[in-house]
């Protein structure tokens, strides 16, 4: 059985590799829409349909959104994702073009047309997210389930020292998520941090063969020389992927529930997602989908995951 998603990406590494997972792995991509974040919205659209075709989506729609965050400047990653956004690999890109639907249109569109169907799974800054919610109020409730990559729940942030990268490319996006009526799965640095890649799974992972595997392992060496110069060994972790994987699996993981809101106007923590970890403060599955909701990754079944991830690289 496979799981209809629509992918809210900012097509750097990562974004491409979850592309690759979820192919592999029972995702049946109903479109991707593309947002400002790791490169700007032009060269991950570009990126998009350039991975969607390598892994044989070619007949996915792709649609490119926000330029920019709602009310903040723009920033990208390319020092963690190359100039091109896929490690300075300069594939060729796909002959397709986009749709000439903005983004944040066709999530309303698709939504309405399979109400209770979709799984949206944003691993970006949350604009055209938040633009969908404004535009439609009946976006959210249209929605089945949410499953994003954002966030660092009692951990250190990796775009400052608290905040994770996609809710401080903007903050307001990530409130507004927040706010709307439904069950958000918030897949933050807390869960991702953990998914690291082993030695061994680089030996085996710079075996594979295949065109697409060849193009995305080669993608991957930018991508793990910040981390080795960050961490001092040779890996990467793997943040989109994991929220790809939870999506089509929430068995993988447990999760915990809690009050929670964006930091909006910190001078050191803006973007930081600023959780009630109390104990007292924890609340129940049944009030999963109330605003102000988060519910994170508490357990997560790592060996399994980092299996199903080589599986997906056919090695």
């Amino acid at each position: 059985m496979t799981t209809p998603i629509i992918f809210d990406c900012d097509t750097g590494v990562d974004d491409a590799l979850a592309i690759l997972y979820g192919a592999r792995s029972g995702a049946d991509f109903v479109a991707c829409t593309v947002t400002h974040g790791n490169v700007p919205v032009h060269i991950g659209t570009r990126n998009t349909l350039t991975v969607l075709d390598a892994v044989g989506l070619e007949h996915v729609p792709v649609f490119a959104g926000a330029a920019r965050p709602l009310a903040q400047p723009l920033r990208t990653a390319e020092h963690v994702h190359g100039g091109d956004g896929l490690g300075n690999t300069h594939p060729t890109p796909s002959p397709r073009a986009p749709g000439s639907s903005p983004a944040a249109v066709e999530l309303v569109r698709l939504a309405a047309e399979h109400p209770g169907e979709l799984t949206l799974v944003p691993v970006g800054p949350l604009t055209n997210i938040a633009l969908a919610l404004m535009l439609d109020e009946n976006f959210a409730q249209n929605i089945n389930r949410v499953v994003l990559m954002g966030g660092a729940i009692g951990v250190a942030g990796n775009a400052g020292a608290t905040a994770e990268a996609n809710t401080f490319c903007d903050p307001e996006a990530a409130q507004l998520v927040l706010d709307a009526p439904w069950e958000v799965t918030w897949v933050g640095l807390e869960a991702t941090m953990r998914t690291g890649l082993t030695p061994e799974m680089i030996e085996r992972l710079a075996g594979t063969r295949t065109p697409e595997g060849r193009l995305l392992w080669s993608a991957m060496q930018f991508y793990m020389d910040l981390y080795e110069q960050n961490l001092g060994r040779r890996t990467c972790m793997l943040h989109d992927p994991l929220a790809v994987a939870l999506a089509l699996d929430p068995g993988l993981a447990t999760y915990r529930h809690v009050p929670a809101a964006i930091e909006l106007r910190g001078e050191h923590t803006r973007g930081q997602v600023v959780a009630d970890l109390r104990p007292a403060a924890g609340l129940g599955p049944e009030r999963a989908a109330e605003p102000g909701v988060v519910s994170f990754v508490d357990d997560l079944d790592v060996e399994e995951f980092h299996a199903r991830f080589l599986t997906a690289f056919g090695v």
